[in-house]
């Protein structure tokens, strides 16, 4: 698997000793879909796996033959390859190239790693490209002294070197060493620490080139994936696990999408090729690791975080309300986990809604601030568990910053002295108090480690929870600037964030932070109706037979299943307003507030502030 001109090819041998060669471009970076446009290169078949190459302006996908030659097409497109014209490398020497090949590019030239026909050897070669791109004739070489029971992989270290990885001949040891390709010399094998395998170990190379990743199948029956990181130059870490849904019966690739991100492709058991994509970085550590110490003095108008809107409403506790029979998840639940998973998962904001039920405080997601307007009202985890998350994570994280934004009070229903209260109990020395200065005036290293608690149009306790606002002006301590759509229709969400942004071009006040709310929500009659019908014991068999017809005569939708619909916009969009110039430096959102909150959003929250936009 490969990316090319920010596209991303994946290729594979099909089933049987001479399986057909096949390859599909999967989309572009942040494309709103999921792409498959699948070829397969007539009359082509190999015992081993193919491999795709760049190199330069060229994608190269090469495969072994049969009779010990190299065979390959080239792209015609940045999406496709030309698979009408198929090229053949002799390769000569005193071993011919089995049991597969991996290459990488160094300089302008492909180095080729292979495993020799006598079953132990490891074979290497030098392609050049001529002027049209295809490559010339080369011998293979022996690398001296060392023997492997498949073929190794490898990847460049500089512009001069490169390093093989492979298991040990009739063992099950992980090795690695390096050729100089100046001098033509090799360094001895090294072992990997902590690294057994039963097939051939993947080495990678990423992050803009400081970062080596090796990976492995376990030992023996083990199915499955280890991994270890060193930085160019430094001997690996701590070996790690993936999860065991991740079990390969075959070597897994690799392809970086950008500093942080990967996709992972693995076959399982039965020959199903699975892509997974995964994140190189510690999401409960993000804000510490981007931006301390060299970003300590930024302050949150300088960086952009991720939020959580109705953030405590990954569960449905309880309804009520004038119709709370008519309340459910369908309906209410705006989030899939819980804010204690949320933090570790790197979002940084949450939006919260306090009600009593039971005589217990909680979360909540109702129509009316009190819940005796409201037509009705759901209660999602409770209000000690969320603070105790909090209070529990930033034990551990220490220079994590966290924000919590309570709004929609009813003191008949919670008193809001006793609200306050209750936050400041129970988050102690966590709790940031202000202090006098500004928000503009307060560096991220002032706010290591600290819960910001602000409650909308007012404050308690000198301090300990300030007041915040959602106004195009005001002198509270946050003043949110933002544009609630209040639609299900993903057009009508774009016009309206984009004409929000280009309303503030020429920048925004000291105290404003701005908030990117990207929520489609279901209209009334959809909120009234969704999910009812699978309640026949509330509603009756004929009046549930009748929902359930409107709901798919007018495609009805739950909260879950708009933001899926919606979610997936966000990137490509947000990424198009920065690069026309809706969103500049003095409007830049601070905050990416949305449903169902994740790692996703935090990965492309740690995109943006790596970004020129959020450096200054």
């Amino acid at each position: 698997m490969t990316r090319f001109r920010d596209g991303y090819f994946v290729a594979w041998k099909g089933a049987g000793s001479n399986g057909g060669i096949f390859a599909s471009f999967l989309g572009r970076h942040q494309d709103t879909a999921f792409t498959r446009q699948e070829v397969q290169v007539p009359g082509a078949g190999s015992s081993m796996a193919p491999v795709l190459q760049v190199l330069g302006n060229r994608l190269y996908l090469l495969w072994p033959a049969g009779n010990g030659a190299l065979q390959y097409v080239m792209n015609d497109t940045d999406t496709s390859l030309d698979i009408s014209h198929v090229y053949t490398v002799k390769l000569g020497g005193p071993q011919a190239a089995a049991y597969g090949i991996t290459t990488t590019a160094v300089g302008n030239r492909i180095f080729l790693a292979g495993h020799g026909a006598d079953r132990s050897s490891l074979v290497y070669a030098l392609l050049e490209p001529g002027p049209d791109g295809q490559l010339q004739d080369a011998a293979l070489q022996v690398v001296p002294g060392k023997k492997a029971a498949e073929y190794p992989f490898v990847a460049r270290l500089t512009d001069t070197d490169v390093r093989i990885c492979w298991r040990g001949y009739k063992e099950q040891q992980v090795y690695y060493a390096d050729y100089q390709l100046p001098a033509g010399t090799w360094t001895d094998a090294a072992p990997l620490e902590g690294a057994n395998a039963s097939a051939a170990p993947v080495l990678y190379q990423a992050e803009d080139a400081r970062r080596l990743f090796y990976i492995w199948k376990g030992p023996k029956s083990d199915g499955r994936v280890y991994y270890t990181t060193a930085a160019t130059g430094q001997a690996p870490g701590t070996v790690k696990v993936l999860p065991a849904y991740f079990a390969a019966a075959y070597p897994v690739a690799v392809c970086e999408v950008d500093a942080n991100n990967f996709i992972m492709a693995y076959p399982d058991a039965t020959g199903r090729l699975y892509l997974s994509y995964f994140a190189a970085y510690n999401p409960a550590t993000w804000m510490q690791d981007l931006f301390f110490p060299a970003r300590a003095d930024y302050t949150l108008k300088d960086i952009v975080i991720p939020g959580s809107h109705d953030a405590g409403m990954s569960v449905l506790s309880g309804t009520g309300g004038q119709m709370k029979g008519a309340i459910n998840a369908c309906n209410t639940l705006t989030q899939q986990i819980p804010i204690r998973t949320q933090l570790h998962e790197g979002l940084r904001m949450f939006d919260l809604r306090v009600g009593r039920y039971n005589g217990v405080l909680y979360t909540k997601h109702a129509e009316s601030d009190c819940d005796t307007d409201a037509v009705g009202a759901g209660y999602g985890e409770k209000l000690d568990d969320v603070l105790t998350g909090v209070r529990t994570f930033l034990d551990s994280s220490r220079m994590e910053t966290v924000i919590l934004t309570f709004s929609h009070f009813c003191d008949a229903d919670v008193p809001t002295a006793e609200l306050a209260d209750t936050i400041i109990a129970a988050l102690g020395p966590h709790l940031y108090r202000r202090t006098g200065r500004q928000l503009s005036d307060l560096p991220l290293k002032d706010l290591a480690g600290k819960a910001i608690v602000v409650f909308e149009q007012r404050a308690y306790r000198n301090g300990a929870i300030d007041s915040s606002t959602m106004t195009d002006a005001s002198a509270a301590f946050i003043n949110i600037r933002r544009k609630y759509a209040a639609t299900n229709d993903i057009r009508k969400l774009l016009a309206a964030q984009e004409a929000f942004f280009n309303g503030m071009k020429e920048g925004v006040r000291e105290n404003d932070l701005v908030r990117l709310d990207w929520q489609l929500t279901q209209s009334s009659e959809e909120a009234a109706l969704i999910c009812n019908g699978l309640r026949p014991d509330r509603t009756g068999a004929l009046v549930s037979g009748a929902i359930l017809l409107t709901n798919a005569l007018k495609k009805n939708q739950t909260i879950l299943d708009l933001s899926a619909k919606g979610n997936r916009y966000l990137l490509p969009t947000l990424n198009d307003w920065i690069a026309n110039g809706t969103v500049n430096d003095r409007n830049k959102p601070n905050i990416l507030y949305v449903d169902v909150a994740g790692g996703w959003i935090t990965d492309y929250c740690i995109d943006l502030n790596n970004s020129p936009l959020y450096r200054k």
